[in-house]
Protein backbone atom coordinates (compact mmCIF):
# COMPACT_ATOMS: atom_id res chain seq x y z
CA UNK A 1 0.00 0.00 0.00
CA UNK A 2 1.34 3.25 -1.09
CA UNK A 3 2.09 6.00 1.54
CA UNK A 4 1.07 9.98 1.20
CA UNK A 5 3.85 11.08 -1.29
CA UNK A 6 5.15 8.03 -2.68
CA UNK A 7 6.75 8.33 -6.02
CA UNK A 8 6.99 5.63 -8.45
CA UNK A 9 8.50 4.09 -11.96
CA UNK A 10 5.79 2.40 -13.70
CA UNK A 11 6.23 0.76 -16.50
CA UNK A 12 3.25 -0.06 -18.54
CA UNK A 13 4.13 -2.55 -22.16
CA UNK A 14 7.98 -0.68 -21.51
CA UNK A 15 6.52 2.94 -21.60
CA UNK A 16 8.02 4.24 -18.32
CA UNK A 17 5.63 7.22 -16.32
CA UNK A 18 6.68 8.85 -12.83
CA UNK A 19 4.16 9.25 -10.80
CA UNK A 20 3.44 10.02 -7.22
CA UNK A 21 0.88 8.37 -5.74
CA UNK A 22 -0.98 10.28 -2.69
CA UNK A 23 -3.81 8.34 -0.05
CA UNK A 24 -6.48 10.25 0.84
CA UNK A 25 -10.36 9.57 2.49
CA UNK A 26 -11.64 8.89 -1.45
CA UNK A 27 -8.96 6.76 -2.48
CA UNK A 28 -5.88 7.50 -4.51
CA UNK A 29 -4.47 10.78 -6.11
CA UNK A 30 -2.10 9.85 -8.83
CA UNK A 31 0.03 12.93 -10.40
CA UNK A 32 1.92 12.56 -13.37
CA UNK A 33 3.58 15.54 -15.05
CA UNK A 34 1.02 17.83 -13.07
CA UNK A 35 -1.35 15.77 -14.17
CA UNK A 36 -3.38 14.39 -11.52
CA UNK A 37 -6.15 11.52 -11.87
CA UNK A 38 -8.24 10.36 -8.98
CA UNK A 39 -7.89 6.81 -8.88
CA UNK A 40 -10.31 3.66 -7.15
CA UNK A 41 -9.83 0.35 -7.19
CA UNK A 42 -11.96 -2.36 -5.69
CA UNK A 43 -11.46 -6.16 -6.00
CA UNK A 44 -14.55 -8.10 -6.82
CA UNK A 45 -12.84 -11.58 -7.03
CA UNK A 46 -9.50 -13.25 -6.56
CA UNK A 47 -7.95 -11.65 -9.75
CA UNK A 48 -10.85 -9.43 -10.95
CA UNK A 49 -10.96 -5.95 -9.77
CA UNK A 50 -13.04 -2.81 -10.89
CA UNK A 51 -10.74 0.37 -12.16
CA UNK A 52 -12.12 3.65 -12.01
CA UNK A 53 -9.73 6.30 -12.99
CA UNK A 54 -11.47 10.05 -12.74
CA UNK A 55 -15.16 9.15 -14.36
CA UNK A 56 -14.42 6.06 -16.00
CA UNK A 57 -14.48 2.14 -15.09
CA UNK A 58 -13.19 -0.78 -16.06
CA UNK A 59 -13.58 -4.18 -14.99
CA UNK A 60 -9.67 -6.11 -15.42
CA UNK A 61 -7.61 -9.11 -14.31
CA UNK A 62 -4.83 -8.63 -12.52
CA UNK A 63 -2.45 -11.51 -11.78
CA UNK A 64 1.00 -11.80 -10.96
CA UNK A 65 3.34 -13.07 -13.08
CA UNK A 66 6.74 -12.77 -11.04
CA UNK A 67 8.20 -8.86 -10.18
CA UNK A 68 5.64 -7.94 -13.02
CA UNK A 69 1.81 -7.85 -13.04
CA UNK A 70 0.02 -9.30 -16.01
CA UNK A 71 -3.52 -6.82 -16.54
CA UNK A 72 -6.03 -7.89 -19.00
CA UNK A 73 -7.78 -4.65 -20.23
CA UNK A 74 -10.39 -5.05 -22.88
CA UNK A 75 -9.06 -8.32 -24.83
CA UNK A 76 -5.82 -6.63 -24.33
CA UNK A 77 -2.46 -8.15 -22.40
CA UNK A 78 -0.44 -5.32 -20.51
CA UNK A 79 2.53 -6.01 -18.66
CA UNK A 80 3.21 -3.87 -15.50
CA UNK A 81 6.31 -3.01 -13.76
CA UNK A 82 6.02 -0.82 -10.14
CA UNK A 83 9.10 0.37 -8.84
CA UNK A 84 10.12 2.83 -5.76
CA UNK A 85 11.68 5.62 -7.79
CA UNK A 86 14.61 5.56 -5.68
CA UNK A 87 15.06 2.03 -6.45
CA UNK A 88 14.42 2.35 -10.26
CA UNK A 89 16.95 5.38 -10.77
CA UNK A 90 19.70 3.34 -9.09
CA UNK A 91 19.22 0.71 -11.43
CA UNK A 92 19.13 2.93 -14.22
CA UNK A 93 22.35 4.03 -13.06
CA UNK A 94 23.62 0.81 -12.74
CA UNK A 95 22.61 -0.37 -16.34
CA UNK A 96 20.29 -2.76 -15.42
CA UNK A 97 17.58 -3.37 -17.43
CA UNK A 98 14.01 -3.21 -15.61
CA UNK A 99 12.83 -6.37 -16.62
CA UNK A 100 15.95 -8.41 -16.83
CA UNK A 101 16.69 -10.61 -20.15
CA UNK A 102 13.66 -10.49 -22.03
CA UNK A 103 11.44 -13.37 -21.57
CA UNK A 104 11.97 -15.31 -24.85
CA UNK A 105 8.93 -17.88 -24.35
CA UNK A 106 5.19 -16.81 -24.40
CA UNK A 107 2.67 -18.03 -21.79
CA UNK A 108 -0.70 -18.60 -22.10
CA UNK A 109 -1.98 -15.52 -19.51
CA UNK A 110 -5.28 -17.28 -18.79
CA UNK A 111 -6.89 -20.81 -19.63
CA UNK A 112 -8.84 -21.20 -22.78
CA UNK A 113 -9.13 -22.21 -26.32
CA UNK A 114 -6.72 -21.39 -29.05
CA UNK A 115 -8.64 -19.69 -32.12
CA UNK A 116 -5.61 -19.09 -34.02
CA UNK A 117 -2.26 -18.85 -34.04
CA UNK A 118 -1.08 -15.79 -36.29
CA UNK A 119 2.91 -16.33 -37.04
CA UNK A 120 4.66 -19.36 -37.86
CA UNK A 121 8.14 -20.33 -37.30
CA UNK A 122 10.77 -17.87 -38.89
CA UNK A 123 8.19 -15.38 -39.14
CA UNK A 124 9.74 -11.92 -38.22
CA UNK A 125 7.81 -9.85 -36.07
CA UNK A 126 7.65 -6.20 -34.42
CA UNK A 127 6.61 -5.35 -31.21
CA UNK A 128 3.24 -5.61 -30.14
CA UNK A 129 2.04 -7.57 -32.94
CA UNK A 130 -0.92 -10.03 -32.80
CA UNK A 131 1.12 -13.78 -32.05
CA UNK A 132 -2.33 -16.10 -30.99
CA UNK A 133 -5.55 -15.59 -30.17
CA UNK A 134 -7.15 -17.22 -27.13
CA UNK A 135 -11.12 -17.73 -25.99
CA UNK A 136 -11.52 -17.02 -22.66
CA UNK A 137 -15.23 -16.45 -20.86
CA UNK A 138 -16.52 -16.13 -24.27
CA UNK A 139 -13.97 -12.75 -25.21
CA UNK A 140 -11.18 -12.94 -27.49
CA UNK A 141 -7.81 -12.10 -26.31
CA UNK A 142 -4.63 -11.28 -28.80
CA UNK A 143 -1.48 -12.12 -27.07
CA UNK A 144 0.60 -9.66 -28.62
CA UNK A 145 4.97 -9.70 -28.66
CA UNK A 146 6.42 -8.19 -25.99
CA UNK A 147 9.02 -7.18 -28.34
CA UNK A 148 10.68 -7.47 -31.71
CA UNK A 149 11.94 -10.71 -32.69
CA UNK A 150 11.46 -13.97 -34.63
CA UNK A 151 9.50 -16.97 -34.14
CA UNK A 152 11.45 -19.63 -33.08
CA UNK A 153 8.92 -22.47 -32.46
CA UNK A 154 5.01 -22.24 -31.93
CA UNK A 155 3.73 -25.27 -29.34
CA UNK A 156 -0.21 -24.43 -30.04
CA UNK A 157 -2.59 -25.02 -32.80
CA UNK A 158 -6.31 -23.81 -33.34
CA UNK A 159 -8.39 -25.67 -31.73
CA UNK A 160 -6.36 -26.54 -28.65
CA UNK A 161 -7.05 -25.95 -24.81
CA UNK A 162 -4.46 -24.23 -23.28
CA UNK A 163 -4.20 -23.88 -19.28
CA UNK A 164 -2.64 -20.79 -17.77
CA UNK A 165 1.06 -20.67 -18.25
CA UNK A 166 0.96 -22.87 -20.92
CA UNK A 167 4.03 -22.53 -23.64
CA UNK A 168 2.46 -20.74 -26.99
CA UNK A 169 5.36 -19.98 -28.70
CA UNK A 170 9.18 -18.77 -28.41
CA UNK A 171 10.63 -16.16 -29.26
CA UNK A 172 14.74 -15.44 -30.65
Amino acid sequence: MPHTGDRYIVTIDGREFDVTVTLDAEGYLLEHRGRKRRVAVRQISFKKFLLKIDAASWEVDISRNGDNLDVFLEGKQLGVKVEPYDLAELRKRAGIAAGGPEEKTIRAPMPGLVLSTEVKMGDRIEKEKTLVIIEAMKMENMIRAPFPGTVKEVFVSPGQAVEKNDKLLELE
